[in-house]
């Protein structure tokens, strides 16, 4: 009786097993087929201005004028027509004044932006659609020489992501140093890919199921 309520529960619990694993595998295929995904890093140089505003003012802006240059890495470099000053907008950067760090130094909130760099109608595998960076509410330093009365903004450990057709298909960190009232900037955005909702839910199954598997064994001890 025992051996049999054994095979009985072993059945169950195999049963309940292998449909998430086959769940799983649907919706990872399906999903993958036509998942776009983004790899790769993307620099924008161009003259800024950053306004002769004072010592720690409550706020102030940074101005991206144009675009003169585009290097691009990775999937980048793979969207049509090619990434480059043409069509690409960056929007202006208001900052709001957080905390002062000493008496010429402070650090600013940069707000959320959405767009904050707006790439235009782009090709990417037989996808088109619009390719935009959406600005995290991000902390940026900024230092006023007194010497020279230049305003230093240092923009680091800023995160965003690359929306594209509707979809987040990357996770960017931007990084840039500008100097100057009137000065050019290096923009560096570095683009890791997310996974696709369905290969998260694929992944949620995949540990129900070792869940199940672990009281199977309990159980059988």
């Amino acid at each position: 009786m025992i051996n049999f309520k054994s095979k009985l529960l072993n059945a169950t619990l195999a049963a309940s097993f292998a449909i998430p694993l086959a769940t799983a595998g649907v919706f990872t295929s399906a999903g993958s087929a036509q998942a776009v995904t983004l790899n790769g890093s993307i620099g924008l140089t161009g003259t800024s201005i950053v306004p002769n505003d004072g010592v720690n003012p409550a706020n102030t802006s940074i101005k991206f004028v144009d675009i003169d240059g585009i290097d691009t890495d990775g999937d980048f470099a793979a969207f049509s027509p090619s990434l480059s000053g043409t069509g690409i907008t960056i929007n202006t950067l208001n900052l709001t004044k957080i905390a002062n760090v000493s008496s010429t130094t402070a650090t600013y909130s940069t707000g959320v932006y959405t767009p904050f760099i707006n790439f235009g109608s782009r090709t990417l595998g037989s996808t088109t659609a619009l390719l935009t960076f959406d600005l995290d509410d991000s902390v940026v330093t900024r230092t006023r020489k007194s010497a020279t009365n230049i305003n230093d903004v240092i923009l680091d450990g800023i995160t965003g992501k690359f929306n594209f057709n509707g979809k987040t298909i990357g996770i960017g960190n931007l990084g840039a140093s500008l100097n100057g009232k009137t000065s050019e900037y290096h923009l560096t955005l570095e683009a890791v890919s997310v996974p696709e909702p369905t290969t998260m839910l694929g992944l949620g199954l995949v540990g129900a199921g070792m869940v199940m598997s672990r009281r199977r064994k309990s159980a059988i001890q």
